[in-house]
């Protein structure tokens, strides 16, 4: 068996400290008032950097996807029952924060097909409660994606969030590899409706699943086609053994050359680095679009 490829230096971030004021206090916040942060779930290498600036991703619908990606290290059991008061704990804790920009994401509820709108409505009440509570906040959403069907798109966008953001996360070859239960198209599809109702759309992808540059150009490309605003690309890191293997650590020196073929040949503003996620510098990006 081959070894695996040793994790390069520019990828190794230092573990919280216990005694970081600002980490223990968002952790405490988000403990009582009985939420879960993608932050923790899908092991995100930024938390320490983000919790000691009082940030965090708020994620909703419980902490348990019905999906399979192969890459992603959320629990994949059997959903439980939705919490009622989860929408305005997500307010009170933002407020509790001081956040001037809040970001909600989500596990991907395929069971909730007929109570929930596949999770639409809860996101419509979350950001409703935020709002309530915080009304100067600025608002992310990263959604899932609602199996395609506009209704349950539409109780997002309607109530007008900030930036509407929905990962492509990988090259359209390797979908059947890494999210066997999503659809490439489809999700270039979510994007592009979302533009089409006037939303400052974002969308990011993992490098090192086996991709080629060629693969990723094309990627970059038809993400450009769908007039996304907004694109972050980061590294692939294996959360455990019982996860895709990492095929390549990209140098930054390639980080360079994507980032530079996104700013040569599309209209997408790109946050490229080893580390960049989801929601990395997240308000810092939306700023500079709203300035064009």
């Amino acid at each position: 068996m081959a070894d695996r490829a040793r994790l390069p230096q520019y990828l190794k971030t230092k573990i919280a400290s216990l005694d970081n004021k600002e980490y223990q206090e968002v952790k405490k916040i988000i403990q009582k008032n009985n939420l879960h942060t993608v932050c923790d779930g899908a092991r995100c290498p930024n938390k320490c950097e983000c919790y000691s600036s009082k940030t965090a991703t708020f994620l909703i619908l419980g902490d348990t996807c019905t999906r399979n990606c192969a890459f992603c290290n959320i629990s994949q059991k059997t959903p439980l029952n939705l919490d009622e008061n989860e929408p305005y704990n997500v307010a009170l804790a933002v407020k509790e924060l001081g956040l001037k920009y809040c970001v909600i994401t989500s596990v991907t509820r395929d069971d909730l097909k007929d109570n929930d709108d596949y999770g639409s409505i809860r996101y419509e009440k979350t950001i409703k409660e935020v709002r309530k509570l915080n009304p100067d906040v600025k608002i992310e959403v990263l959604i899932p994606d609602f199996k395609g069907f506009c209704n349950a798109l539409d109780r997002v966008i309607n109530q007008k969030p900030d930036v509407f953001n929905h990962n492509i996360e990988t090259i359209k070859r390797l979908y059947p590899k890494a999210r066997s239960m999503a659809d490439y198209n489809c999700t270039l599809d979510v994007l592009k409706y979302a533009k089409s109702k006037g939303m400052i759309t974002k969308s990011g992808f993992m490098l090192g699943l086996g991709e080629n540059l060629d693969e990723i150009k094309e990627l970059i490309l038809d993400l450009d086609k769908t007039k996304l605003d907004i694109v972050t690309v980061g590294q692939y890191i294996q959360p455990s053994k019982q996860h895709l293997n990492v095929e390549k650590y990209y140098s930054l020196d390639e980080y360079k050359t994507i980032e530079d073929f996104i700013k040569n040949n599309t209209n997408i503003l790109p946050i490229v680095a080893p580390l960049a996620r989801s929601s990395y510098k997240a308000y810092e990006s939306y700023k500079k679009i709203v300035k064009k």
